[in-house]
């Protein structure tokens, strides 16, 4: 899967590579400009199979100490409405208040956003930047139409937790592979936990 292709020149090099999932992110462009580069890019990719996410409300950076740089993420239900008319993703990311990275403190997260562009929207949905959101929210998302959620920053920060504690603590005799395969092991069960979470224990595709 691409996340957050730039543009259509990136979305295009990864289907020539072979990948099978594509993310074109234009949400920091005007909705009728989204509109247009996410409908270029799925006229070609659904020539190859290959489903197409968009994203519509610019998500959140935060800084390196959880602080968020620019607070605009927030989708209009009228213009996700609008992007729809001009386009038709297979899967939809809406900016709700959520974001890349840590959270430093209680996120903003607006429900009510997803909860009226379901009311008119019936595509699945995409919550971008779980990790440190409340389970709770996560679990209501999901209510609302939410069928892909993403936690890599807390899978790319632990991952690197256990491969330090493997290097500082395992007998790796200088074998990379080792620290690697203790690391993967060791994420596992946060990797459990998330399906746990999501409620996708035992659904997955044939």
């Amino acid at each position: 899967h691409l996340d957050h292709g730039a543009d259509f020149e990136t979305c295009m090099e990864a289907l020539r590579l072979g990948f099978t999932s594509l993310m074109i992110d234009g949400s920091a462009t005007p909705v009728e400009e989204n509109a247009a580069i996410t409908s270029k890019v799925i006229e070609v990719a659904h020539c190859f199979g290959v489903p197409v996410e968009a994203e519509i409300g610019e998500l959140l950076r935060l800084d390196e100490h959880g602080t968020p740089q620019e607070n605009k993420n927030v989708a209009d239900p009228q213009q996700v409405r609008q992007f729809l008319r001009h386009c038709s993703p297979d899967t939809l990311a809406i900016g709700i208040g959520n974001s890349h990275g840590y959270y430093r403190g209680e996120p903003n997260i607006r429900l009510d956003v997803l909860e009226q562009v379901r009311e008119f929207c019936d595509l699945p949905l995409v919550l971008h930047g779980c990790t440190g959101m409340a389970e709770d929210i996560i679990r209501k998302a999901i209510t609302f139409g939410v069928a892909k959620i993403n936690f890599g920053t807390e899978s790319r920060y632990k991952y690197m937790q256990y491969y330090k504690d493997a290097i500082e603590s395992l007998d790796h005799q200088g074998h990379s592979w080792k620290v690697s395969q203790f690391a993967s092991d060791a994420l596992a069960d946060d990797i459990k936990n998330v399906i746990l979470l999501s409620g996708s224990a035992g659904k997955a595709k044939a």
